[in-house]
């Protein structure tokens, strides 16, 4: 959308509020003093109107149409399809009287109608109007100077986010909301209440409240509700809207204004970029140190105590482990991209720089300090409530470990977390919840386990990868609706029959039959194996 500009024109109550224009007398079409004009045209010559581009304040004596009685009377519906915004009209020179019709399609059209005085000089008229322009073009030009000046003082200040939103505000006169892509408030400067107040229960300023329009993340300039003016600015990254400018304000935000927002838009995207390259930069950093301890043995104890300094660890508190685990739907996104708006999230509930993380594959693995376990239960609550915006897109499930008294011990925080995670959908899922997997979890080296594991699931493992079949996501399934033939093959979009002869397949393949009590328990620990000698 281009920005309107205001400096090259005036309103038409601009125009009659100049001294020189007080004589004139208002007929007809008040609604009208709010159009622009943008030229004040003499029209006396009957092809007049076909040279006019819109935006004229005409004046005229009638001179052309004097013979041209329909002429007359039609004059301000012509003129108002050519865009003409007032006429001015000499009575009693070649116009005779002002009729009742012109003032009624006056009204109608929302076209000023005034009547000029007899001895009006054209020549003076246009001249002071043509000042008024330059008056108000200079006066914004001056204005448009020192607002330039004060933001490239700004940008040299190299303010932190909260400090380029407040200038922004004070610059431009208006309240400034910053809202990430998820309408999440990043910062805010109010300096008018009365204006925010009125749109203060709408969303995206109240997440519970009334959407104030259809598709709220489209580019907006003045938009009108509640005696209130909003205006929303997209803040781009990778052609992508990553943010949201909101400004709200008593009154239309002028083009100088809207050039403002615009230069400050600039500011706050790079702003936001450096931030997001600096918490790249420290993610990538916990990362190296994440892995430096998992896969070292022999790290002294001033290396764990440098990191928990860092971090600004309390030496009270536990060690928990988070890990994420993100399913990707159908998306034109990739799973990196989630990862930065999950690490958003998180950075969001835990601060930056607060946490120790590694990724691998789809997982995402946060170690944490916590004071209490009322405190880890608020965390992981907010997390996933958080991560449940982005469910038509991405599932999410989170296992969280038990909690340990040294940071030495983060390959049993890193391993019990996986676990978790692999026996939860869509869900949270605690390692001390589960049970007899804690008691197989401790065997996972045992060869005997792994010959049981071999002897049930592997065998349909390689069966599947042989012949392009399923019979162990079946099995699986089968397993979850409670052996429930019925609802499994509604499940898999199978008929009944269809799943009678796959379960009699995993019969013939492993020897253990689903009818049978002890081989049902037998191919659902070997699942569980499955699962948990991938941490091997």
């Amino acid at each position: 959308m281009e920005l309107t500009h205001d400096h090259d024109s005036l309103t038409v109550e601009e125009v009659l509020d100049s001294k020189v224009f007080k004589s004139f007398e208002i007929l007809g079409g008040n609604e009208g003093l709010i159009k622009r004009c943008n030229h004040m045209t003499i029209l006396e010559t009957p092809e007049g109107l076909n040279w006019l581009k819109g935006g004229e304040f005409l004046l005229t004596t009638g001179y052309a149409l004097h013979n041209n009685i329909k002429g007359k009377q039609d004059m301000v519906s012509d003129a108002y399809h050519k865009g003409v915004v007032a006429i001015g009209i000499k009575e009693n020179r070649y116009f005779n009287k002002i009729d009742k019709k012109l003032v009624e399609d006056a009204n109608k059209y929302d076209v000023l109608l005034i009547k000029l005085p007899y001895n009006l000089v054209y020549t003076d008229t246009i001249s002071n109007f043509y000042d008024l322009i330059f008056y108000k073009k200079n006066s914004y030009i001056l204005n448009l100077n020192n607002v330039y000046k004060n933001l490239l003082k700004l940008s040299f200040e190299n303010r932190d986010m909260d400090g380029i939103i407040q200038s922004l505000s004070n610059i431009s006169d208006s309240n400034i909301f910053l809202f990430d892509d998820d309408f999440n408030i990043l910062s805010r400067n109010i300096i008018d209440f009365d204006s925010y107040n009125n749109i203060s229960y709408y969303f995206p300023f109240n997440n519970n409240g009334k959407r104030m329009i259809k598709n709220i993340k489209f580019f907006n300039w003045n938009y009108h509700i509640n005696d209130s003016y909003i205006s929303m600015y997209p803040i781009m990254k990778n052609n992508e809207p990553s943010s949201y400018l909101y400004i709200v304000s008593n009154r239309k935000l002028e083009s100088i204004e809207q050039r403002t927002i615009k230069y400050g838009a600039s500011m706050i995207s790079s702003n936001l970029e450096r931030e997001w390259m600096i918490e790249l930069k420290q993610t990538n950093f916990n990362k190296i140190l994440v892995e430096t301890m998992l896969n070292s043995k022999d790290l002294t104890n001033e290396f764990y105590e440098n990191i928990e300094k860092d971090l600004g660890w309390d030496k009270t508190g536990k060690f928990i482990g988070i890990c994420i685990k993100v399913f990707l739907k159908k998306s034109w996104k990739e799973l990196i991209d989630y990862n930065y708006e999950i690490y958003r999230i998180i950075n969001n509930i835990l601060g930056f720089n607060s946490y120790l993380t590694t990724i691998r594959s789809d997982k995402i693995f946060l170690f944490v300090k916590i004071e209490s376990d009322i405190y880890l239960k608020n965390v992981v609550y907010d997390i996933k409530k958080e991560l449940q915006s982005y469910e038509d897109e991405v599932l999410t499930s989170i296992g969280v470990s038990r909690t340990y008294n040294s940071l030495k011990q983060i390959e049993d925080l890193y391993n019990e977390s996986f676990l978790a995670s692999l026996f939860c959908e869509k869900d949270v899922v605690y390692y001390e919840g589960l049970d007899n997997i804690k008691l197989l979890y401790l065997l996972k080296e045992d060869v005997e386990v792994y010959n049981y594991y071999c002897n049930t699931i592997k065998k349909l493992e390689v069966y599947d990868n042989d012949n392009g079949t399923d019979l162990l996501g079946t099995i699986e399934t089968y397993l979850k609706c409670n052996l429930n033939k019925k609802v499994t093959s509604s499940k898999l979009f199978i008929h009944v029959e269809t799943l009678r002869y796959r379960l009699n397949r995993v019969q013939e393949i492993t020897g253990y039959s689903v009818d049978n009590v002890e081989d049902t328990f037998s191919l659902q620990m070997g699942l569980k194996l499955k699962k948990i000698l991938k941490l091997k």
